[in-house]
């Protein structure tokens, strides 16, 4: 059996695991996506928002919205200064929402707690990573594109149900929305940056590549013993695997899309990709896939990131 190609903690940070981290003030990340939602106390609503969302009848997460109302005027500073000394991109944006959610995650491995702030950005940001993902990867954006309007944001929600889930509908309000949209695009008078997200956002780019190629590869046979089968056979991947897999056709060479410069793990990833009519090429895709991981999660693992902690019981 191939080695798996992360360690625990980034299989925790980058998968579904982490959405039922509870917060300091007992709340799951996940929320209505956690086994842990039942035991939080929950405030939903059916509120008239003006569009898509009033049709569906859905209640919204009061008791979410209000966590993110408190730390409302710190999160769009924060987003604003993230990264501000780099150049105002589509990449940027998506590393801006990608870090965001990652934070939450980390602090948890890192200090064995989440604070509020941490649990109301990680909220904020999680729809406008996964959308970004999307329009990269479906290469409706580049990512060396500047960042796309408020309008063409408003066009992209009117169009498509990205703010409706499947038991909950977005509980921000349009203007709240537009807000943190122009909180990714703008540039802040105080850069900072966070560690550990290059070797993160390495990592997660690299599994959905792996999914990628997987995809084309596994047929009705299911090698439980594949760590890119897995990836690409999984109920609940990782999100930009998930994101990947969403857009048809889509294949490894995708996941460079994310970046304006592929990072050297990427590059040699899809450089070592084999002829998919070779009898061997889901175990040299795998092969491929250790041997690039290795470099960011070395990095990964000299932060000094505590062990996940154990799922809920029942």
């Amino acid at each position: 059996m191939i080695e798996a190609p992360v360690n625990a903690q980034a299989a925790w940070i980058l998968g579904p695991a982490h959405l039922d981290a509870l917060d300091v003030d007992g709340r799951p990340l996940g929320e209505r996506a956690s086994a842990r939602y039942e035991e939080a106390a929950r405030r939903e609503k059916v509120r008239t928002f003006g569009d898509a969302r009033d049709a569906t009848g859905l209640p919204c997460n009061h008791a979410a919205l209000a966590q993110l109302r408190g730390a409302w005027t710190e999160i769009l500073a924060w987003l604003r200064d993230l990264d501000a000394d780099h150049p105002a991109t589509v990449e940027r944006m998506h590393r801006r929402a990608f870090t965001a959610v990652t934070q939450a995650p980390l602090l948890a491995l890192r200090q064995g707690r989440v604070s509020v702030f941490s649990a109301a950005l990680f909220k904020t940001a999680l729809g406008f990573s996964d959308l970004l993902a999307r329009l990269l990867l479906e290469g409706r954006v580049d990512a060396t594109d500047p960042p796309p309007s408020v309008e063409a944001l408003d066009a992209w929600l009117d169009a498509e149900p990205w703010l409706v889930g499947e038991r909950q509908v977005c509980a921000g309000s349009r203007e709240q929305i537009r807000a943190a949209w122009r909180a990714l695009v703008e540039t802040g008078r105080s850069p900072h940056a966070e560690p550990d997200v290059d070797a993160l956002v390495e990592l997660a780019a690299l599994q959905a590549a792996a999914a990628g190629a997987a995809r084309a590869l596994v047929r009705e046979a299911r090698p439980d013993d594949s760590p890119c089968a897995r990836l690409y056979l999984a109920e609940a991947p990782p999100r930009l695997v998930r994101s990947l897999l969403q857009v048809e056709g889509a294949g490894p060479v995708h996941a460079a899309l994310l970046f304006a410069d592929p990072p050297p793990s990427l590059r040699a990833f899809l450089a070592a990709l084999p002829d998919p009519a070779d009898p061997m090429a889901l175990t040299a895709v795998d092969a491929a896939l250790v041997a690039c991981s290795a470099d960011p999660l070395a990095r990964l693992t000299r932060s000094g990131l505590r062990a996940p902690p154990p799922p809920p019981v029942g």
